[in-house]
């Protein structure tokens, strides 16, 4: 009975409005099949031009995110250390926290009267863009949504079986090489659902 009714919820929000946004986009009015509207879609340079700034963004903020977070959860992962609580609590803030605050709070540390800028005005003439752009979206959005990533791998490397590294050490395996060839093979289930999260 509980199987069912999760069921027809799945169907109803979420399955039918996805298939119906489908279906709209495919046909006319008159309810026959048609690409016309990808096609006007396509036709339009602002419209191209924003779908490739999204695909872009989206690939830079997994990039960046993910060059933040493996070196995290390894440590997270692997090391017990004082105040690790503490700092797993703080890194996952990101995700609680509304978007429009982290991007205010970015703001005032990177923006062009940010803290950051304030200081470096010493030395320079004019204020670097932090904030500005693609590059300030990508920057917000990688500090806001890293954390998908970070938990996600955080917990594959904490399933990964400890037999499966010692005996790739006893063959010979070590340092880099380990990590390359056995470790990060061995997460990935966790990375990559945290990295579609993200990129979505």
């Amino acid at each position: 009975g509980l199987m069912i009714g999760l069921l027809a919820l799945l169907i109803a929000f979420i399955l039918y409005p996805v298939l119906r946004v489908l279906w709209i986009s495919l046909s006319d009015d008159q309810g026959d099949l048609t690409l016309l509207h990808f096609v006007n879609f396509f036709r339009r340079p602002l419209f191209r031009e924003a779908l490739w700034n999204t695909l872009w963004s989206g690939a830079l903020v997994v990039f960046f995110s993910a060059l933040m977070a493996l070196p995290l959860a390894y440590v997270l992962a692997r090391y017990e250390f004082h105040g690790k609580l503490l700092l797993q609590t703080l890194l996952t803030l990101p995700l609680v926290m509304p978007p429009f605050v982290g991007a205010v709070a970015m703001q005032l540390i990177l923006g062009r009267s940010g803290m950051v800028n304030l200081i470096l005005m010493q030395w320079l003439d004019d204020p670097i863009p932090f904030m500005e752009g693609l590059a300030g979206v990508i920057l917000v959005q990688t500090l806001h949504f890293f954390p998908f990533i970070l938990h996600n791998t955080m917990v594959s490397l904490s399933n990964i079986v400890a037999s499966l590294e010692a005996a790739a050490q006893n063959l010979g395996c070590h340092g880099l090489r380990l990590l390359l060839r056995v470790t990060l093979p061995l997460m990935m289930p966790g990375f990559v659902p945290g990295a579609l999260m993200t990129f979505i």
